[in-house]
């Protein structure tokens, strides 16, 4: 049996990608007979046997304070730095103690911390590196890297990093086989429990509340621009610094019985995508965008900006435009709004399950544990 640690030191602290990924990855691989896997997560939550791991959380005002005594060191001060370095500490005796052969992680220098401590101590486990961000090669302090898309895989091999070293496996998702939209009674239902009194569309966006990578600002004149009366604007996702902006923008643009943008649990955002008609993500590049997966899943249109992850995400099911354009989005709202076709929901939801359950894709992902455990330096 493999011993697997599977590590995340923003889960229960934070909305992000990585997070939904760590927490539907050990649920997925939790049952398998030949993996023995343990969760760390930076807080408590509601999964069961999952051990939380004291740190300091990169959002509370004392971490802040903390990095801010480092300023001037660029890597100490930093706050998420700084979780990532607590975190790891409080990771140290259960290295020692139950002695893991594979640790699978997606932050990058959280799993450097890990290299480093294993060269002190000649601990024996294997660094598994989940390439979400992404980051580039050379990878020399993992062990194994999996790739998330064919683009990033193949940007790897170009540099000259070994094919046994790396696998080519997207993120899963926890998605029931049978699509099951709710009933316009249901949903109207819904929409008036989340206190979305709208007799207009819904456009969604969940990310992260920023202009400089979500690209916020950008969103929300382009609704701006369409006539009225304009679909309502609702953004989900974690507050950061430029949030503020955000905020006033919106309220400024839309107006606030127009517009809202709001931070829920990863549990409450499935109602959310049952309500909505169609989904933005207005950032130019991702490592994968897997709130699309989600998005798709509940056979919503994904409007996204044309590049190489986007189109492999989605293929021929997404909405493409130039999103470094003008107007682009704009247009192309009005030309999604236009077409109502209940079948192509349904497809969304089939090609999501085919391509990236976790039904489909928990074996391969057991594989590559497996083959990480067995490598040698």
């Amino acid at each position: 049996m493999t011993r697997v640690f599977l590590i995340c030191s923003g889960l229960g602290h934070i909305q992000r990608g990585y997070e939904s990924f760590t927490k539907e990855c050990f649920e997925a691989l939790a049952t398998d007979p030949a993996l023995d896997i343990t969760l760390f997560q930076g807080r408590e939550t509601s999964i069961s046997n999952a051990i939380a791991l004291w740190n300091l959380p990169r959002n509370h005002a004392f971490t802040k304070q903390v990095a801010g005594l480092f300023s001037k060191y660029l890597t100490f001060g930093d706050p998420y730095f700084l979780e990532q370095a607590s975190f790891c500490f409080s990771l140290i005796p259960y290295l020692h103690l139950k002695k893991p052969d594979v640790i699978l992680f997606s932050d990058f220098a959280l799993g450097t911390m890990l290299w480093h401590w294993r060269r002190m101590t000649k601990l024996p486990y294997r660094l598994l590196f989940s390439n979400g961000a992404p980051n580039g090669p050379p990878f020399s302090r993992m062990d194994h890297v999996q790739h998330l898309t064919p683009i990033h895989y193949q940007a790897a091999l170009d540099a000259g990093e070994p094919v046994s070293k790396h696998s080519l496996i997207p993120y899963g998702i926890q998605i029931n086989q049978e699509y099951s939209p709710l009933a316009s009674d249901e949903r109207d239902a819904l929409r008036q429990k989340l206190e979305l009194l709208i007799d207009r569309p819904l456009i969604l966006s969940v990310a992260a509340i920023n202009n400089t990578h979500k690209r916020m600002d950008y969103l929300i004149r382009e609704v701006a621009s369409l006539p009225e009366p304009r679909p309502y604007l609702l953004l989900l996702g974690q507050m950061e610094q430029e949030s503020l902006e955000v905020l006033q923008l919106g309220n400024q643009l839309l107006g606030a019985e127009h517009f809202q943008a709001k931070t829920v649990s990863s549990a409450e955002v499935a109602d959310y995508y049952k309500v909505a008609d169609l989904y933005v993500l207005a950032s130019l590049s991702e490592g994968f965008g897997r709130v699309l997966l989600e998005a798709m899943g509940h056979g919503l249109p994904c409007l996204v900006h044309d590049y190489g992850v986007s189109r492999h995400v989605l293929k021929d099911h997404g909405f493409f435009a130039d999103f470094t354009t003008a107007g682009a989005l704009t247009k192309l709202i009005q030309s999604v709004l236009d077409q109502v076709d209940n079948e192509a929901k349904n497809v969304r939801h089939q090609v999501v399950y085919d391509r990236f359950s976790w039904d489909k894709l928990a074996p391969a992902y057991a594989q590559m544990i497996h083959q990480c455990a067995a490598e040698t330096n």
